[in-house]
């Protein structure tokens, strides 16, 4: 009789002994958040943070592919969404933004866009390039600025930038030549102009790209605006072919970086 009493004192023991255990568990694992914020950590933190996430949740990792953060690859442009189909008008105007970022923005003496460069312009997209060369002009629209695209080959970054610059001595000498070579004259002027180019003259201030393009492909060429000129009438746009003479005009041309 008393080994029978022995064996059911040992199998009610065995029982207590389980549930505390089926206890404990359960209340490690609901007490794991305020662990985690009172004492990230301690080594029980450690190990019921282990025991409760050792995988991924699969909604997490959905999201992350689906939702997460894309890297940019070197060398891809980013504009806003739905800025090709808005419509640009030539106006000053239509300078007001639109419901996207209008694809202009200063960085130094430059107004950067998109495209490559003056080949990125055609007859489709050259009303988006006329706007740039608003907001240069903003910038930099006196008789003494002139405002330049340099063309393929012949610039440091193959993104779309607009120069405005004040020009010095070189830039003076031929604002003048250009000036006496169209000032009171219709049409295209070539003739002893830099890089094989030619000029024409443009009352006020309107419209540049599409000027230019009056005068023939503009894709491997340097355009150049000058603004007030011709006694401040209108704007002489200059158009040198296959080279840059940027630097001439700023006045820090060295032939050493060339």
């Amino acid at each position: 009789m008393a080994w029978m009493l022995a064996a059911i004192a040992k199998l009610i023991l065995s029982f207590a002994l389980v549930g505390a255990a089926l206890d404990a568990s359960e209340t490690a694992l609901h007490s794991d958040d305020e662990c985690l914020a009172s004492d990230p950590g301690a080594a029980g933190c450690a190990m019921s943070a282990l025991q409760l996430r050792g995988v991924q949740a699969p909604e997490e990792s959905d999201l992350l592919e689906e939702g997460g953060e894309q890297e940019v690859q070197e060398g891809e442009e980013s504009f806003p969404e739905g800025s090709e189909n808005d419509n640009l008008t030539d106006s000053l105007g239509s300078l007001v933004e639109t419901e996207w970022w209008n694809g202009w923005s200063q960085g130094g003496d430059k107004m950067w866009g998109r495209g490559t460069g003056i080949e990125s312009i055609n007859s489709g997209n050259v009303h988006y390039y006329n706007k740039g060369m608003y907001e240069a002009h903003r910038k930099c629209g006196g008789p003494g600025c002139s405002l330049i695209v340099n063309p393929p080959g012949h610039r440091s970054k193959n993104v779309f930038h607009i120069h405005f610059v004040h020009y010095q001595s070189y830039g003076a000498s031929l604002k003048q030549k250009l000036e006496d070579r169209v000032c009171g004259r219709s049409g295209w002027h070539s003739g002893g102009l830099p890089c094989h180019g030619k000029a024409a003259f443009f009352p006020g201030f309107h419209s540049i790209f599409s000027e230019a393009m009056t005068g023939g492909s503009i894709h491997h060429a340097s355009l150049i605006a000058w603004p007030m000129s011709c006694g401040g009438s209108g704007t002489i746009v200059e158009l040198a072919y296959h080279c840059s003479i940027e630097h001439q005009i700023r006045g820090d041309y060295n032939p050493h970086f060339r």
